[in-house]
């Protein structure tokens, strides 16, 4: 399920940002390669004891910068988008195996001159890990449960130009492997890097002049999202459990690229009664006879505040909220959210939910807007 869902909505990311490189004006199309060194974060404690080595790996983009032709591209400076695969491995081979990705990506300036350009990437995609874990022949992996992945990736860097169509580049920044909670063990796989590379423009840019752009008249959209999901939760028993949220967020939209908003959720996590009862039993599932919870302490309702931005057909959103009422006593979450707008008020959506660094689930669903 997790598989499928995620393989169609990616799918849907890289329709869109071709479409973007075939809307833009005479866009300058690029071709990059790079290789990377790092360490891989080890945020459990148990990560610690197999990592023998510093992770090292390549990527390749294929990639064009916007030109101008929608107010959002001006806003953002004329931004690149396109798509990469990255391969490597995780500083131990025999117990991590190797990673590999495929993803889309928005590369938006910070600070340009002729020669130089200061900016920051964001990236997601699909990601498949060679050695996940395995009861009896790789028990030691305590990091991964699945072979496919959702790969997400944030970069800052400097490009230099060499002539007007060739450039050095480096990049430093983390790319991340995780289930999203789908199949157990999920610690993820975190790497800090850094990349050394270069790129070749197949035609020249034209040089663009930064217009006055006409600042919109704020204004306010209803959007309502549905979302499910499947997760499972240690210790591992290969037991699915369902993932429902509801919710309902409020955005003021205050410029072409950026809307601050509220809202109010409603979520049920089917997995909750076992931890409920592994509580109880002090790191053991309890029976029923035992300790029985309640169903409705799979609800949780809350509150959130979120930050988005539009590019185009896609929003990118963040999401920190407070549990009105939670079973396991839990205060803060935060979501990260995509949405791709399929017809003017209807968008899919995909989104993982996390409690700071711990991913809790990954969902996918609809979203309908009301603007005003």
């Amino acid at each position: 399920m997790f598989t499928r869902k995620t393989l169609l909505f990616f799918l849907l990311v890289f329709l869109c940002l071709f479409s973007y490189g075939q809307d833009t004006i005479n866009p300058a199309i690029y071709f990059q390669a790079g290789g990377y060194s790092g360490f891989l974060y080890a945020h459990h404690r148990s990560m610690g004891y197999y990592i023998q080595d510093y992770p090292s790996g390549g990527e390749l983009k294929l990639g064009w910068k916007f030109n101008g032709s929608s107010p959002w591209q001006h806003a953002m400076r004329f931004p690149e988008a396109g798509v990469g695969i990255l391969w490597g491995d995780f500083g131990n081979k025999s117990v991590l195996g190797n990673g590999y990705s495929l993803y889309g990506f928005l590369d938006i300036p910070i600070y340009e001159r002729q020669k130089f350009v200061w900016s920051y990437q964001l990236a997601a995609g699909i990601g498949y890990v060679t050695k996940i874990f395995d009861i009896q022949n790789n028990y030691n992996n305590e990091a991964i449960g699945s072979h496919y992945n959702a790969f997400l990736l944030i970069s800052t860097g400097l490009k230099y130009k060499v002539t007007p169509r060739i450039s050095l580049t480096l990049d430093c920044g983390l790319h991340h492997f995780s289930n999203g909670n789908a199949k157990e063990p999920n610690q993820g796989l975190n790497t800090f890097y850094t990349m050394i590379g270069g790129r070749y423009f197949f035609n020249q840019a034209p040089l663009l002049k930064y217009p006055n752009i006409v600042k919109p008249v704020p204004t306010w959209e209803t959007v309502f999202f549905a979302a499910t999901g499947v997760k499972e939760e240690r210790p591992v028993d290969n037991q699915k459990y369902s993932i429902f949220d509801t919710h309902v967020t409020f955005r003021r939209k205050f410029s072409h690229v950026n809307s601050w908003g509220f809202g109010v959720n409603l979520m049920y996590d089917g997995s909750i009664e076992k931890q409920l009862k592994i509580r109880q039993g002090h790191g053991y599932v309890v029976p029923d006879s035992i300790y029985n919870p309640s169903e409705w302490q799979n609800f949780t309702p809350a509150i959130h505040g979120s930050w988005s931005t539009y590019v185009g057909k896609i929003v990118f959103s963040i999401q920190v909220g407070v549990y009105i009422y939670n079973a396991l006593n839990r205060i803060i979450f935060n979501r990260w959210l995509l949405e791709i707008d399929i017809y003017d008020n209807l968008s899919i959506s995909g989104g993982l939910k996390s409690h700071f660094g711990s991913a809790d689930y990954i969902e996918v669903g609809m979203a309908w807007k009301i603007r005003r």
